[in-house]
């Protein structure tokens, strides 16, 4: 987490690919979209939520989107970036994203992350744990 905030401190980035990793523990002021640990299989292809979440002055606010909802997803935690002043936006297992709901839908969430994010001054990190984003994307790709 230092090394990722020291870069961007560096460099004034505001977006930051990391690939190869998976996101530690969210530290406070972040805002985390996720999708769950299981997917069910159906003639449509597989469905999952995705999870929205961030910490609220009366506790940990989690939001379920189910059948992997990205703009709603997106929106939610764009909107809780902006209300409660958060530092960053994380966007975590954006391949595993891609590969249950279809690399449109990871494409999506992440051009919504992003726009919303600088909206908010907020900071996007990308956590990839296999490489699935464009790296031209981001004003910093990191490979840990």
């Amino acid at each position: 987490m230092n090394q990722i905030r020291s870069e961007l401190d560096r460099t004034d980035a505001r977006t930051v690919l990391v690939r190869g990793a998976s996101a530690p523990p969210r530290p406070s002021r972040t805002v985390t979209v996720a999708p769950g640990v299981a997917a069910r299989v159906t003639p449509e292809g597989r469905r999952a939520p995705l999870f929205v979440s961030a910490e609220a002055p009366s506790g940990r606010t989690i939001r379920r989107y189910d059948d992997g909802n990205a703009e709603a997803a997106a929106d939610c935690a764009v909107e809780l970036a902006a209300e409660r002043d958060l530092r960053a936006v994380w966007l975590c297992q954006r391949k595993q994203i891609g590969s249950w709901w279809g690399e449109g839908v990871a494409q999506q969430l992440e051009r919504r992350l992003v726009s919303g994010a600088r909206r908010a001054d907020a900071r996007l990190v990308v956590w990839s744990k296999r490489d699935g984003a464009v790296g031209d994307r981001y004003d910093v790709v990191l490979d840990p």
